[in-house]
């Protein structure tokens, strides 16, 4: 099934797997929060928990066809 097969779906399931990894922007924040060293690093850990979560979310959404063209389309491997 294709991406263009379930088009709410597949761009939903794109979206949040490109999301996921926004969130990393957000680990540069995190040192500069006023908590302790333990409550950063439970932010941090929750950070990387969200992130996982809707990368594999999207997964779902898009199956196993999306997955490989969201591969190919933002970590293709150039030729040189």
């Amino acid at each position: 099934m294709q991406l263009t097969e379930r088009p709410f779906s597949g761009w939903l399931g794109v979206t949040l797997m490109a999301l996921s990894f926004g969130i990393y922007v957000a680990y540069a924040v995190v040192p500069f929060l006023p908590m302790s060293g333990w409550q950063k690093g439970q932010v941090g850990l929750e950070l990387s928990a969200v992130s996982w979560v809707m990368f594999l979310l999207g997964s779902v959404l898009v199956g196993k066809e999306g997955v490989a063209s969201f591969r190919q389309r933002f970590f293709a491997r150039r030729k040189r």
